[in-house]
């Protein structure tokens, strides 16, 4: 076939239709981020750039055009870093500085300008030595443009082996099912570029044929097969990741309905104990002729404080619907400090946070009620003057209460410290729950998401 036929005319318009409707359902799929849909369309749109740019300057042979062919050769060079944005972008990740992927592609298009100021018989003389196959610059920007994809394809796979999953986050599956597909979707442009590269290789030095005929028939008849590969599996991931989704949802919906039965149940177990004890103890002052006493109205106080320190807890989940590990250890200081005050035990802190873990409100709020039953039954039963509560946040999450009181044994451990409770509220959010006595006399309780 010779690049004058028609049939390259016909075949390349071909192309240009057909890869413009594979990517139209990914720029209208709104349910995707713009970034997302703009990085995946770079890359067909690549293709499309080259197939125009080449029957503009070789079939028509207008060599008035070649400043423009040139400056249009450098939007292949863009070809890596939308791959690499597309890979990070639909993995909710940005890429924070994005003026170093381009400036190999403004360099082309710059070069390419140049070629504006040529004369009439230069340019004729340049696109006969292209159509020869013997125009260096030329040959040298078309094996650059292969060879340059080769650095994001290794620092793309990189990015995705370093890339890890919280199996405890609710969107989990969708997060795997994307990261999945982003490793697929490497390997076809990675299987594209080479066996292409293979192709042209064996076609220019091995059977002679000219970058000419692989940019006008090669390209548009091998290119469009591999890419609507890509456009038919994306499709299938959006519909796979659109009804994970509901599902998702739905599951999302039933542990939010667990979460608020969970959170009426400890309001009836600890503000309703409260509220019936502070109403009993009216009734019977109220029924009494004796005069109320110090200890009665300090008892009274005490009961009214609960109630409302309780109810600040419970407002404090339900205002957040994830909850750092910097802000809950943040509530768990002001409490443990107005629960010490006016005693002779003395509370210190430390924390070690380096990644802030996202918690739950779920997972929150049930080790604050862990902490807060540690602390109380310090008060109540160890004779400690001394507490220390820690954090620390890094690749594990734990927090510790430590105090150096009178320790305990196995025996009274579940009367004494509320063992079963605090290691039943840990089970309840997938956390490890341990207790022990110090070397001395003391004892520490920890909660960690990490098995020791």
């Amino acid at each position: 076939m010779n690049y004058k036929d028609p049939v390259v005319l016909i075949l390349n318009i071909t192309v240009i239709l057909v890869l413009i409707l594979l990517i139209l359902p990914t720029l209208l799929n709104k349910k995707e981020k713009m970034r997302v849909r703009i990085s995946f369309s770079v890359i067909f749109l690549i293709v499309i750039v080259n197939c125009i740019g080449n029957l503009l300057i070789f079939y028509f042979e207008n060599y008035h055009l070649l400043g423009l062919h040139f400056a249009l050769m450098g939007v292949p060079f863009l070809f890596g870093p939308a791959i690499y944005f597309y890979v990070k972008e639909i993995n909710d990740t940005h890429v924070k500085n994005v003026v170093p992927h381009i400036i190999i592609p403004i360099i082309a298009f710059l070069g390419g300008i140049l070629y504006n100021f040529c004369s009439p018989e230069e340019k004729i003389s340049i696109m006969k030595q292209m159509a020869a196959g013997s125009y260096l610059p030329y040959n040298s920007v078309n094996t650059a443009v292969i060879i340059i994809p080769l650095y994001y394809f290794v620092k793309s796979k990189m990015w995705l082996k370093k890339f890890h999953l919280n199996p405890n986050d609710p969107f989990y599956v969708q997060k795997r099912i994307r990261k999945n597909w982003a490793n697929e979707f490497l390997n076809y442009m990675i299987f594209s570029l080479f066996s292409f590269l293979i192709i042209a290789t064996l076609a220019t030095y091995l059977f002679h044929v000219p970058q000419m005929y692989l940019d006008l028939i090669g390209m548009p008849i091998y290119f469009p097969f591999i890419y609507s590969v890509v456009a038919v599996r994306n499709n299938m991931i959006s519909k796979e990741l659109e009804m994970n989704y509901v599902l998702a949802k739905s599951e999302n919906d039933k542990k939010l309905n667990e979460q608020r039965i969970d959170i009426s149940r400890d309001l009836h177990d600890n503000i309703g104990a409260y509220a019936n004890s502070l109403i009993a103890k009216i009734d019977h002052i109220s029924t009494s002729d004796k005069q109320l006493n110090s200890n009665q109205i300090k008892d009274l106080k005490a009961n009214a404080e609960n109630i409302l320190s309780l109810l600040r807890q419970t407002i404090w989940v339900l205002n957040n619907d994830k909850i750092a590990a910097e802000s809950s250890f943040d509530y768990v200081k002001q409490y443990a400090l107005k629960i010490f005050i006016n005693t002779n035990i003395k509370v210190s802190f430390e924390e070690n946070i380096v990644t802030n873990k996202i918690l739950s409100t779920t997972e929150a709020s049930n080790i604050f009620r862990i902490i807060q039953e540690a602390c109380q039954n310090i008060m109540k039963h160890s004779h400690a003057n001394k507490v220390k509560i820690s954090i620390i946040s890094t690749d594990y999450f734990e927090i510790s209460v430590e105090d150096n009181g009178v320790g305990f044994t196995k025996n009274n451990a579940v009367d004494s410290y509320g063992l079963n409770n605090m290691e039943e509220r840990s089970r309840n959010i997938g956390m490890f729950f341990t207790i022990e006595n110090l070397k001395g006399n003391g004892t520490k309780i920890t909660v960690t998401d990490s098995p020791k």
